[in-house]
C-alpha cells in the first residue's frame, strides 16, 4: 500500500490457507474464490514456485538472496530449515539479509513446536478468560485474533529492522511469538494482577472503572432489500456519575427502552449532542456507507479477474507527502510467475519450459 513489492510465493500444491479456505460445493471459482485472500492481498504478486521441488527451493533462495530487502515467513518452527531456507542457511550467504518469523509460539522456548492456529493463540494468551458472560463458558473473542494482532506488530519490527541495516550495514532476524505479541496487549490485566493479586475475569460488555458500560438494542432498520433488519445495536458508555446522570436525564432513566424506540444512528447521534460516549455497533457491510471512512477514501474499488468489482480496505495511516494505495485487487495464483522469473532472475523461455511443473 505505501510502495513496496510484495512477492508472495505459493504453489498449487501448497497454495495459501486463505485460498483453501473458501473451497467449497457452492464455491464456483476454485482457488480463486475466496474473497478473504484477495482483500488481504491487494497489491501483491503471487509467484509459484513449488519448494518441494530442489529447483523451486533454488529459486525461492535466489529471490531471498539476490533481490528482496526482507523476507518474511509464517511457517511453523524447523520448516524452512528442511528446505534450507531459514534464517542461518540464507544469512550464512548473505549476512545483511533482514529476515522475519511469525509463528504461535516462536522459534525458542518449550513451546516452540506447539502448532495451531489464532484460535489457540488466543486461549494460550488469555482472551478467553476475559471474553464472555461471567456465568457461561469462556468464549474466544470473534476470528482468530492473534492472527489479526502479530502482523501489526510484525510490521513495526520489520520497518525497524530495515532500519538498523540502513545504519549499520548488519542484518537482522527478527522472532515473533504471536502468543507473546496477545499476551503484549493484555498489559492492563497484568498490570492490576500484579498491584493487587485479584485475578480479573470475563464481565460481559461491563467496565469496572465506567458508571454505565454496555450495549443495547435499538429499533429494527431496513436492510438493502428493504426486509427489517432486528439485530441493531448501540454502545454507550458513561464514566462518572455526572455523566450518568446526564444519560438518564436524556432517556427518562430506563435506557434500553429508551434505545429500543430508536435507531442506532438516533440514538448516537442524540447522546453525543449531550455530551455522552455512544458509538452504533455496525458489521462490516455497514462500514462501506461510514461517511468518516469515505471521506478518508478507506474502501478503494478495484476490479479482480475472477471474482469482479470490489472493495478493498486500506491501512489507518495516511503519509502527507507521499501517495499511497493499490495499483491492483488480490493475485490470482502464479500471476506473477513468468514476470518475475525473467525480469528479476533473468531466466529465458528455455529455461521456464524447464521448470514448467516447478512453477505452478
Amino acid at each position: 500500500e505505501h510502495g513496496a513489492s510484495v512477492l508472495r510465493i505459493e504453489s498449487r500444491a501448497r497454495p495459501d490457507f486463505l485460498r483453501l479456505y473458501a473451497l467449497g460445493p457452492d464455491t464456483p471459482h476454485g482457488l480463486e474464490g475466496s474473497a478473504m485472500f484477495d482483500g488481504l492481498n491487494a497489491g501483491k504478486r503471487s509467484v509459484a514456485i513449488n519448494l518441494k521441488r530442489p529447483e523451486g527451493r533454488e529459486l525461492a533462495r535466489r529471490l531471498a538472496l539476490e533481490w528482496a530487502d526482507a523476507v518474511v515467513e509464517n511457517f511453523a518452527p524447523r520448516a524452512l530449515a528442511g528446505l534450507g531456507l531459514d534464517h542461518a542457511s540464507l544469512a550464512a550467504e548473505r549476512p545483511d539479509l533482514v529476515m522475519a518469523s511469525s509463528s504461535l509460539c516462536g522459534h525458542s522456548g518449550p513451546l516452540r513446536d506447539y502448532p495451531g492456529f489464532g484460535g489457540q493463540g488466543a486461549a494460550l494468551a488469555g482472551y478467553n478468560l476475559l471474553t464472555g458472560w461471567p456465568d457461561r463458558a469462556p468464549v474466544g473473542p470473534h476470528g482468530t485474533i492473534t492472527d489479526s494482532l502479530a502482523p501489526r506488530f510484525l510490521a513495526a519490527a520489520l520497518a525497524a529492522a530495515l532500519r538498523w541495516r540502513h545504519r549499520t550495514g548488519r542484518g537482522c532476524y527478527v522472532d515473533l511469538s504471536q502468543v507473546e505479541a496477545a499476551v503484549y496487549t493484555l498489559t492492563p490485566w497484568l498490570l492490576a494482577f500484579q498491584g493487587d493479586g485479584v485475578v480479573r475475569e470475563r464481565r460481559g460488555n461491563e467496565d469496572p472503572t465506567a458508571a454505565l458500560h454496555g450495549l443495547f438494542a435499538c429499533r429494527p432498520e431496513p436492510g438493502p432489500d428493504g426486509t427489517p433488519i432486528d439485530d441493531r445495536w448501540v454502545a454507550i458508555a458513561a464514566w462518572d456519575d455526572d455523566e450518568l446522570a446526564r444519560l438518564r436525564a436524556v432517556t427518562g432513566g430506563d435506557v434500553a427502552g429508551w434505545c429500543a424506540t430508536r435507531t442506532r444512528t438516533e440514538v448516537a447521534e442524540t447522546l453525543q449532542a449531550a455530551g455522552l460516549e455512544a458509538v452504533p455497533v455496525a458489521d462490516f457491510g455497514d462500514l462501506h456507507d461510514d461517511p468518516q471512512l469515505s471521506h478518508r477514501g478507506h474502501f478503494e474499488p478495484l476490479d479482480h479477474p475472477v471474482l469482479g468489482p470490489g472493495l478493498y480496505e486500506r491501512g489507518g495511516f495516511r503519509l502527507s507527502d507521499a501517495p499511497s494505495g493499490y495499483d491492483r485487487p488480490g493475485p490470482t495464483l502464479g500471476q506473477d510467475t513468468e514476470r518475475v522469473c525473467e525480469d528479476l532472475l533473468g531466466l529465458g523461455p528455455s529455461e521456464l519450459a524447464e521448470l514448467r511443473d516447478t512453477l505452478r
